[in-house]
């Protein structure tokens, strides 16, 4: 899990000003939503299962036009990370890039080299319940079995 990240901007004022306005929101659903299907997990959906458990959640997404395979969803990162070997294969110049200072530690308290930040479009669904969202994604140069990990 990553516990803090950085803001839209990369600077000391910034942080501070970020950290000052953080908010709890409650997670509900609008009315024009609920006529969606539900997602609903059945008896058989756990043969083989041990309960309770902690199976990580592996899927995966369009990000830039680009299917990205071996997506793990960490609900308890703080940010979208995407790593450098993704990012090569998806072919963005890395011009585009905007330049961090903020070190980002990893899973073992080790500090991991950030390359930059980057907003891409991350696709996640199928019609007609797919959604499209502009978001940052910390590019970092670190060894990983997966290509994204989404916050």
């Amino acid at each position: 899990m990553i516990a803090s990240g950085p803001t839209d901007e990369d600077s000391n004022r910034a942080r501070k000003l970020h950290a000052q306005q953080l908010e709890i929101h409650a997670v509900g659903c609008s009315k024009e939503r609920e006529d969606i299907p539900e997602i609903i997990f059945g008896p058989r959906d756990t043969e083989g299962v041990e309960v309770p458990h902690n199976d990580t959640l592996i899927i995966q997404v369009v990000i830039a036009n680009y299917t990205i395979f071996r997506t793990f969803v960490d609900t308890g990162s703080s940010m979208n990370i995407m790593f450098k070997k993704a990012f090569d294969k998806i072919q963005i110049d890395r011009n585009k890039l905007q330049p961090m200072t903020t070190p980002l530690y990893g899973f073992t308290s080790n500090e991991v080299l950030l390359i930059g930040q980057a907003r891409l479009v991350i696709s996640l669904g199928e019609e007609p319940l797919k959604r499209m969202r502009t978001t940052n994604f910390i590019v970092v140069d670190a060894p990983s079995a997966y290509n994204v990990i989404l916050g």
